[in-house]
């Protein structure tokens, strides 16, 4: 499709191609398109962010093993026989299935879509164990595979060591004089002695080739070849057994086909959903999130970097458009116009298509459509100018555009005259709009952006300029319409300074008047917005104090809660142990009610427990707190803890008549001096790394992707990927770095052995990726 293309979408396709670990995951993501049914769309979401949250969070088997064996499978359900290499894949994807189904039946709750998923992964043991059991990962069949084929081979290599000694005899005994050289060979799987042509006939056998020169010829004695015969049936045994096992292996795989067929085509769905949450690492994706389901089609980007673009070098982007707040982006060439159309429609794109976007926030109500007319659309081949080219696109796009579409328009109207091309791109406009698209386009014509002022379904917007550096920002400002700033960018790029006086004062008073309202326009939402993200950010500290002062009130009354529970413990098991003990003194003078001794020795016992009991009472009464002496040395800037609270304070002026201003966090209060502890700098300054631990816990993820990296690049990221997972607290971490020439395997191990926190690794088993992945456990 033009607008999958123009916008880049396939080179976003390419990178998920890259994360996908399966076949058929592959072909889904070369394929990949946005679905325009917002169920649909959501669905994709909600299952994109389980693995992105399973990946994070755990050690997940690899789906690798996993190839494309439906064909096989549907051959060998047919009755036809599978080479040993495909059976053995065939086993290794069967263990693949099963790990990852325990994996998600461990997890059901939290990931619900992949536990679904997971259900259509097959077990099916036996034949797991019998295709591994019996067959080498090259597809040689084992000797433990069947009796007779052990058998078969073990006589084989009877037979072999008894050719062996025997035509060894012809090399070490009196016909070594006849050899051209002591050694024998093996020529077509029959065992040779190199005679000297001369001596032909003098060791009695079979010819089976002679040298380049024709001074040797290879003789198979006669005795030996009795021998070799016995060994040629033996093989053909051998073969006979090997075709009996694979067909019968065959058959019990083709018992099953329908079922593991299932299990393959789960399995890369799976893989693609992985494969889309490794790509949201890589690119520091967020979730879009929905606008409420009664909002009509439009997106709400904040803090948005095109995904294509280096990532410390891009400008954030916050825009937001919709069905009835179209938007027209005026502003200098070279400002960032087309960036952002373009990264509006592909943040849509992948997020209609179940992937996360590179940006702070998102927000997302399914579009119908995506239309888009964005760069020079030249065709010599057609014979279309670039204008002819546009248009053709944009008649395409009126004739099938729908209610809820999304129209992105890259220089709308321009390669004609001026006063037909704002013209016509003003009915465009019109037209698209009362068709209920939703329009992201950029333009110079100053009608378009008069037209955007006059018509409520349109918003302007330009992109910031700065006077002084004669620089764009990049940054889009919404409610303004930008000047187009050519001369000022002109005379940057070296036009000499008359030639731009002297176009400046062709453009006419009107023209320069109309400029200079726009520059100063600019310059009141620049200031506007620094005085709104100052507001903000006041607003969001106040926000913050609030949340803390509800903590502390929630904590404080936990801690009462605690409290009063304990005491009731208490209570409850004084009064116990007070029963008990009463109890016990009443037993006593029930057996001798006429006792005097008894009595007396009842009476003191009551009287203890009423004194125990008074004692326990009094642990309850109040007591008024004694004053306490007010530290000395304090001074405006010291450091002090205040009675009741956990935080460091400090003192914003000097102590005075026993009082003194202390500031806690943003609050300031007045407080006695004798409610103030002293607190050391040193102590201070010390600050938990828990909060690093815990950002570490929230962002770390158990796999790294090594593959296609040079050396030092890899080492630099693993290292730093080790440490982040040490400090997160993961038990252990997957390392994928493929298995090439084993270079990143060396680098990844020896980083690993060398680190101190690393109990140990290994390479992973056949179904976590065999030798290209290292699996690592911290101490």
């Amino acid at each position: 499709m033009h607008a999958y293309r123009v916008l880049e979408f396939d080179a976003i396709r390419e990178r998920l191609k890259f994360h996908c670990e399966t076949q058929l995951a592959e072909g889904m993501a070369t394929r990949l398109e946005p679905s325009f049914e917002a169920n649909v769309i959501w669905e994709q979401l909600a299952l994109t962010g389980e693995a992105h949250d399973s990946l994070s969070r755990h050690s997940v088997p690899s789906m690798g093993a996993i190839r494309d064996y439906r064909a096989l499978l549907r051959r060998a359900s047919k009755g036809g026989t599978l080479a040993g290499t495909e059976l053995f894949g065939i086993g290794e994807a069967l263990t693949a299935m099963r790990l990852y189904r325990n994996f998600v039946r461990t997890q059901r709750y939290t990931i619900p879509n992949l536990y679904l998923l997971g259900e259509n992964l097959p077990e099916i043991r036996p034949l797991e164990d019998k295709l591994l059991d019996s067959l080498d990962g090259d597809g040689t069949v084992k000797d433990s595979a069947s009796a007779a084929l052990g058998s078969l081979r073990q006589r084989k290599r009877s037979a072999v060591i008894r050719i062996q000694e025997r035509i060894q005899s012809y090399i070490s005994g009196r016909t070594r004089e006849l050899l051209s050289d002591p050694i024998y060979t093996v020529r077509d799987g029959r065992y040779v002695v190199p005679l000297k042509a001369e001596n032909r006939g003098k060791i009695k056998g079979i010819v089976h080739d002679t040298s380049a020169s024709g001074q040797t010829v290879f003789v198979e004695p006669n005795d030996v070849l009795e021998l070799g015969n016995h060994l040629r049936e033996l093989e053909g045994q051998e073969r006979a057994e090997e075709a009996r096992i694979l067909a019968a292996l065959s058959a019990q795989a083709g018992t099953h086909a329908n079922e593991i067929i299932g299990g393959i085509e789960a399995g890369s769905r799976i893989d693609f959903a992985h494969a889309k949450a490794r790509l949201a690492f890589q690119m520091k994706g967020t979730m879009p999130r929905p606008f409420d389901y009664s909002s009509p089609a439009k997106i709400k980007i904040q803090g948005g970097r095109h995904p294509l673009l280096e990532r410390d070098s891009v400008v954030p982007l916050d825009l937001e458009v919709g069905q009835g707040a179209s938007v027209l982006i005026t502003g200098p060439n070279t400002g960032g116009k087309t960036v952002a159309i373009k990264c509006v429609g592909l943040f849509m794109l992948m997020a209609q298509s179940g992937l996360m976007v590179p940006a702070l926030d998102v927000r997302l109500s399914p579009f119908s459509q995506v239309w888009a007319d964005i760069g020079d659309e030249q065709s010599l081949a057609q014979s279309l100018s670039t204008f002819s080219g546009h248009i053709k696109n944009i008649a395409e796009a009126l004739k099938g555009l729908k209610a809820g579409a999304i129209v992105l328009l890259d220089e709308i109207g321009a390669g004609t005259d001026p006063a037909e091309g704002s013209a016509l791109a003003i009915e465009v406009l019109r037209a698209m709009s009362d068709k209920g698209a939703t329009i992201l386009a950029s333009t110079h014509y100053g009608e378009l952006k008069a037209f955007a002022y006059e018509n409520p379904d349109f918003e302007n917007a330009a992109m910031e300029f700065d006077p002084k550096t004669l620089r764009p920002t990049y940054r889009v400002m919404l409610g303004a319409a930008g000047a187009s700033q050519a001369l000022r960018i002109a005379e940057r790029y070296g036009i000499p300074k008359g030639i731009v006086d002297k176009a400046r004062e062709g453009l006419g008073q009107q023209a320069q008047d109309i400029a200079a309202m726009l520059e100063r326009l600019e310059q009141s939402q620049r200031q506007a917005r620094i005085a709104q993200g100052d507001a903000d950010r006041r607003r969001e500290e106040l926000k913050q104090a609030e949340e803390r002062a509800a903590r502390k009130l929630a904590e404080a009354d936990e801690i009462r809660k605690t409290a009063h529970a304990r005491a009731n413990e208490v209570i409850e098991g004084a009064l116990r142990e007070i029963r008990l003990e009463s109890a016990r003194i009443f037993e006593e003078l029930k057996k001798a009610p006429h006792d005097p001794r008894a009595m007396d020795l009842a009476r003191k016992g009551l009287k203890e427990l009423q004194d125990i009991g008074h004692d326990f009472a009094e642990e309850f009464v109040p007591r008024a707190k004694k004053n306490a002496a007010a530290p000395t040395g304090l001074k405006k800037g010291s450091q002090v803890r205040l009675e009741g609270y956990t935080q460091v304070g400090v003192l914003v002026e000097d102590p005075k008549d026993g009082q003194v201003l202390v500031q806690l966090g943003m609050l300031k209060m007045t407080v006695a001096l004798n409610r103030l502890e002293k607190v050391d700098k040193t102590a201070v300054t010390r600050q938990p790394k828990s909060s690093v631990n815990l950002q570490k816990a929230i962002y770390a993820t158990t796999e790294l992707h090594l593959r296609h990296m040079r050396a030092e690049e890899a080492e630099r990221d693993l290292e730093k990927f080790v440490d982040d997972a040490v400090l997160a607290g993961l038990p252990s971490v997957r390392i994928v770095h493929g298995k090439g020439e084993g270079i990143l395997r060396k680098v990844t191990q020896n980083l690993l052995r060398k680190h101190p926190h690393v109990a140990e690794f290994r390479d992973g088993e056949p179904a976590e990726g065999g030798h290209g992945v290292t699996i690592a456990s911290f101490k």
